[in-house]
């Protein structure tokens, strides 16, 4: 590990602007805390760890290459102090805490980002490790992906920012190559989740697909027009209009 006075870290995490907000917070609230690298997959992240011995590396849950979990597997035994950074629900957070490992929050708050730093502090300065790291990666990758539904937040990034959109408020999703585009009222980006993944998580009774690249929040359908054989929706305040693919059709017909 790295024997000078000056404690370092890495961050790891495929999105530029989850590194930016964590990075700005974690300036502001540890200030002495120098970062050292920044990696956007897993596998530089492991090289990273390896060649710099950092103190700590906040590492994603979720990355390329090699997620988190599995930069941790192959850490197994090295002094650098790992941080995860999880979207997971609160019954994985559980797993976190019972078995002491760290963790931060997405989306990055100072509040609790603020506890994760109090609690990294300490155990630097007892030179404290967590325990039973092994038996606690095994718990953590039997843990479900984090579903967005009814009542959850969306991280979306609009330029250079990060807006969190409540999946309620989402008119409707647009599969943008490897990412989708999130559309509300008020908010117009991009998350990192294929059009896919979304369908396996949303409420199929309130989202529709209605081509192969969109899928539609009925709650802000308009009205349903017709153009000789086709379809298309008006969605609440917007004057563009989607197209419904004939294989569709019949979600509508009772609208």
């Amino acid at each position: 590990m790295n024997t000078s006075l000056a404690l370092t870290a890495i961050l790891a995490d495929d999105e530029p602007f989850m590194r930016a907000a964590l990075r700005e917070r974690l300036q502001q609230l540890w200030p002495e805390l120098q970062i050292v690298q920044e990696c956007e997959d897993g596998l530089s992240a492991l090289q990273a760890i390896q060649r710099l011995q950092p103190q700590l590396a906040f590492l994603d849950i979720r990355m390329p290459g090699l997620t988190g979990l599995q930069v941790a597997q192959s850490l197994q035994g090295a002094l650098t102090r790992l941080v995860f950074v999880t979207a997971f629900d609160a019954h994985a957070i559980e797993a976190f805490e019972a078995q002491a490992l760290d963790y931060v929050l997405k989306p990055v708050e100072l509040p609790r980002l603020a506890k994760t730093v109090a609690r990294l502090r300490q155990a630097l300065a007892e030179q404290a490790a967590p325990q039973q790291l092994a038996q606690a990666l095994k718990n953590l990758q039997q843990q479900p992906a984090p579903r967005p539904a009814a009542g959850d937040w969306l991280q979306v990034a609009v330029g250079s920012q990060v807006r969190l959109v409540h999946v309620d408020d989402v008119q409707f999703f647009e599969s943008d190559s490897k990412y989708t585009r999130v559309v509300a009222e008020d908010c117009d980006g991009l998350i990192r989740l294929s059009l896919k993944e979304l369908l396996e998580r949303l409420d199929p009774q309130l989202f529709l697909q209605t081509h192969r690249s969109v899928v539609v929040n009925r709650r802000h359908v308009r009205g349903v027009h017709r153009r000789g054989e086709a379809l298309e929706l008006e969605i609440k305040g917007r004057e563009e209009r989607l197209k419904v693919s004939t294989q569709h059709h019949h979600l509508f017909k009772a609208m």
